[in-house]
């Protein structure tokens, strides 16, 4: 490896603790003691974003989204990169 790197961004994931529900009308569903969740940090425009769960949607898959979503959008809004300044 040559010439240096440096960490420009920060993608923290916690799967979160639960138990599923085994019995009544409930069972099959998890009871979260600690919710699954995400965070991105941006180091260069200093940005930190959570994401929005909508109701009814399964915690990974909301997760899965926010990280398609940071993946997709957060370069071109950035305003410490090339493209998200010019757009800023």
């Amino acid at each position: 490896m040559t010439g240096h790197q440096r960490v420009t961004s920060a993608l923290f994931i916690t799967c979160g603790e639960g138990r599923e529900i085994k019995h009544g009308a409930r069972a099959g569903q998890i009871r979260w003691t600690e919710m699954p969740s995400a965070r991105f940090e941006c180091l260069l425009c200093q940005t930190a974003e959570t994401p929005i769960v909508r109701l009814g949607e399964p915690i990974p898959a909301a997760v899965a989204r926010f990280i398609a979503h940071i993946r997709t959008t957060h370069q071109a809004v950035c305003t410490a990169t090339p493209e998200g300044a010019t757009a800023a």
